[in-house]
């Protein structure tokens, strides 16, 4: 490769990449295994061990300092290196990071025109070449040729069913290095996030050889950066807790790692159960008019097994988009709550109570109350949200929840996360905020008290797992859950914020 200046020399050429970063053993080794055969590197690094930088360098590398590659495409076309971020913040910031290291660059920085998404570089043989950071879209990275891609966090490309998703983005990003055959480069780098996903498949694949021309590197932010000292990496254990730190800074894939539904071992039903199979059923009802899921879930007691929840029909439903018109508007809004009406008719003759988030109540409340069903209002924010999730999730653990395979549901259990000790996140995927599992867990949380033992006796919910969340719904009294009506979920006294009725 005449001409060619391998990555790791650059890196450490203060007129090149080196100007202002002194890179560690560890990280100049990533940085070769690049100059290597394998075409596909799947990097799982820790948090704080600079990969983003890395993958700056070898952007502005492959972009500048790559002759070889500029003799592959026609003369006056761009060559791109192509790099993906879950976020358009993310994607700008790549940008940056690359144009610092050119900036710094006397051989570089009379090359390029940089611009807030992007780098064109003007090389001395007139190759015209580019750096172009990307959110996450499958519908918009089509129809260039790169040499490299990178994907930047790709675990993290959470939108599961839409075009941000991570198999989707790989789909449609991949293609674009074929006509560089062997000499191009997929750079996948990220954190774990968990058991799941496109980025814990590829890696796997790679480790496992099953992956062709590829290699899986595993770097704990311990080995990268071996200047952190004992105290510093406990500290962060006892801040995130054992399974978060293996996860961020140990680069490990753990099962629950983060995660606040650990599905193994949980049994499923086939489809949902039938109106005559419960009583008591529930809706509960996550409402969106535009843009996210209106988020559906039926869930009652078992007349076969008293004690025990079973889970009828649950749905996403897509609304469409935004109506200019305040007529175009009220009208996709009853098209909605119609079908959604549709989907709960069958419930209807079976004691069907219909509870609902705070969001768009009105408009639930006044078309389901004209249907004959009571409609109950929870502001499902904070304490009582984590409390209604700590329930769904001790029933499923304690096999007094059945859940059938509902896949949109299922991959949104598996995203909802532990933000801290004492509540959740539910990340946007899907064109959704997780807002079957939402309305799933208030349709749960309403049930709590269905137990088959004696009346206002409390199964699960009434104790989270999450310290300081009793103190915080209910003044310290950990039983206070048996202040609800076990027949209707009413409260017995108005006590706990955030609910109405």
């Amino acid at each position: 490769m005449s001409g060619v200046i391998s990555l790791t020399v650059a890196a450490r050429d203060r007129r090149l990449l080196g100007a202002t970063i002194e890179l560690r053993p560890r990280q100049l080794e990533l940085l070769a295994s690049l100059d290597g055969l394998e075409s596909t590197h799947v990097w799982a690094i820790g948090r704080q061990a600079g990969k983003s930088t890395l993958g700056a360098m070898a952007a502005v590398h492959n972009a500048a300092l790559r002759p070889d590659l500029d003799a592959m495409i026609p003369r006056g076309r761009v060559r791109y290196v192509l790099a993906a971020a879950p976020s358009e913040e993310q994607a700008r910031e790549f940008v940056k990071l690359a144009a610092a290291l050119i900036d710094s660059s006397p051989a570089l920085a009379k090359l390029v025109t940089v611009k807030a998404d992007r780098i064109d570089f003007l090389l001395p043989g007139g190759a015209r070449t580019a750096i172009r950071a990307l959110p996450a879209n499958s519908r918009s990275v089509r129809g260039v040729s790169a040499s490299m891609l990178i994907l930047d966090e790709f675990a993290h490309f959470t939108d599961t069913a839409g075009p941000a998703s991570d198999e989707r983005m790989f789909a449609a990003l991949e293609p674009s290095t074929r006509v560089f055959g062997g000499l191009a480069r997929v750079l996948v780098i990220s954190t774990p996030y968990g058991e799941t996903g496109r980025f814990f498949e590829l890696f796997h694949a790679a480790q496992s050889g099953a992956l062709p021309s590829a290699r899986a590197v595993h770097a704990p932010v311990w080995e990268v950066d071996p200047t952190l000292g004992d105290e510093w990496l406990e500290r962060k254990r006892i801040e995130v807790g054992e399974d978060t730190f293996r996860q961020e800074y140990g680069a490990e894939f753990v099962a629950g790692g983060g995660q606040f539904f650990d599905l193994r071992g949980v049994e499923f039903e086939s489809g949902a159960v039938a109106p005559e199979d419960g009583k008591g059923w529930v809706a509960g009802l996550d409402p969106a008019f535009h843009n996210d899921q209106f988020g559906v879930a039926v869930v009652g007691e078992s007349v076969h097994v008293p004690g025990v929840l079973v889970t009828g029909i649950v749905d996403g439903i897509k609304p469409g988009g935004k109506r200019k018109s305040l007529e175009l508007r009220r009208g996709r809004e009853d098209a909605t709550l119609e079908r959604v009406a549709g989907l709960l008719e069958p419930y209807g003759g079976h004691g069907l109570r219909v509870v609902t988030d705070q969001h768009q109540a009105d408009a639930v409340r006044s078309h389901f109350g004209r249907l004959g069903w009571g409609v109950s209002v929870v502001n499902l924010t904070g304490p009582l949200q984590t409390a209604a999730f700590t329930s769904t999730r001790t029933r499923l653990m304690d096999g007094s929840l059945r859940l059938w395979r509902h896949q949109q549901l299922l991959e949104e259990l598996r995203r909802v996360r532990a933000r801290d000790t004492e509540s959740i996140d539910l990340p946007r995927f899907g064109g959704s905020h997780c807002d079957i599992a939402s309305a799933l867990a208030l349709a749960v949380y309403q049930l709590r008290h269905a137990t088959g033992a004696a009346p206002g006796e409390v199964r699960s919910g009434g104790s989270p797992i999450f310290g300081g969340l009793d103190a915080a719904l209910h003044g310290g009294t950990a039983d206070a859950m048996s202040q609800w009506h076990p027949e209707d979920g009413r409260p017995r006294s108005a006590g706990i914020r955030g609910m109405e009725f």
